[in-house]
């Protein structure tokens, strides 16, 4: 505002954009008068309301869209909150979010929160300082620190990734078994059962425990009961695939194996460090990713993945929180959106 030393916005024009102070000294009235001619012109007289809006128009004074929240009780604000990592998951899941907002008329604020924070200053973040009107929540397992504000919150809330309707909450998830089944079924074609590994990110992860329940029961339908050498979680990382990778390489049961992946960043340090021990994929290792990122179809020879619509887990978070802020009361909602294979080189070559 003028005169408190805060640097202030400018209008299309380049000028410095007029103070809600400035329009009510040139009107003669108060800052309140001027609110409400902006907000409830039948409250003023027809006079006064007159010369408050030529001036608006002479000064081009133009209320800031949090003014008029605070003015109207409704922010046509809605909060996403995002675990603290970053990558193509997240770019896609943004990016869907933030165009289903905008169709909708709705400003998106984004936050980034860590498990280690304190309760209250997750609870803070995630809440948006009292901005938002509703909140989106990637949790990524029902043991995550986050699961207590999204059940506590005030908001209208939508969980993505975790399956939380026994808790009343509006959930979004990918369905891992659709996907994950294609790629084991696709891998069998090339490796015997016995041969197959899951090489995962975190266990308590959702997503990971969902996939390595679909890859042991598909194991299963093939009459082999994997054993626990064929498990193996880790995090989504380059560095666990590689650790995965030579250590396996020194029990010798890498060439010759075929591997599914937690996500494409595991999948390509298994890759870096099989081919650095001149095991070639795929020729002697076949293997499939998972989040069909744009490292799949780069690296060389391309990586068959499992593909993820996280650009529609963005949008469909949104459009179904809109939906609770409008009907607080209406029943729980739930949507699963199918994954599915994307087959590359790194598991189709020659049979061993």
């Amino acid at each position: 505002m003028s005169g408190t030393g805060e640097s202030r916005a400018k209008n299309e024009g380049g000028k410095p954009a007029s103070s809600i102070r400035e329009v009510a000294a040139a009107a003669g009235v108060s800052i309140a008068t001027v609110s409400r001619v902006m907000n409830n012109p039948a409250a003023v007289s027809p006079a006064t309301a007159a010369r408050v809006l030529e001036v608006i128009r002479r000064l081009e004074y133009s209320p800031s869209p949090l003014a008029q929240a605070f003015s109207s009780g409704e922010s046509r604000v809605i909060g996403l909150a995002l675990p603290a990592y970053h990558g193509e998951f997240f770019t896609e899941l943004l990016q869907g979010a933030d165009a289903e907002a905008a169709r909708l008329g709705y400003h998106l604020l984004v936050t980034t929160v860590a498990p280690n924070q304190s309760g209250g200053v997750r609870r803070q973040r995630m809440l948006g300082a009292g901005l938002v009107d509703g909140l989106a929540i990637l949790i990524a397992s029902e043991s995550d620190p986050f699961t207590k504000e999204a059940v506590e919150s005030p908001l209208p809330t939508v969980v993505i990734d975790t399956d939380m309707r026994e808790r009343e909450l509006d959930s979004v998830i990918l369905d891992n078994e659709k996907g994950t089944r294609e790629a084991v079924e696709h891998l069998l074609r090339w490796v015997e059962p016995s041969r197959l590994h899951f090489v995962g990110g975190p266990m308590h992860n959702f997503d990971a425990s969902q996939r390595l329940r679909t890859f042991t029961q598909v194991l299963q339908e093939h009459g082999w009961r994997v054993t626990p050498d064929q498990i193996s979680s880790g995090e989504y990382t380059f560095e666990w695939g590689k650790e995965w990778a030579l250590r396996t390489l020194r029990t010798g049961n890498l060439q010759g194996a075929g591997v599914l992946a937690g996500d494409d960043t595991i999948a390509c340090g298994i890759i870096r460090a099989a081919e650095d021990a001149h095991v070639w994929v795929p020729d002697q290792l076949r293997i499939v990713g998972f989040d069909d990122s744009r490292i799949a179809s780069i690296i060389r020879p391309r990586l068959s993945s499992v593909a993820l619509p996280m650009v529609e887990v963005g949008a469909a978070a949104i459009n179904m929180l809109t939906k609770r802020m409008e009907h607080r009361d209406a029943p729980v909602q739930f949507l699963k959106l199918p994954t599915r294979l994307i087959v590359r080189e790194s598991s189709t070559a020659m049979s061993f």
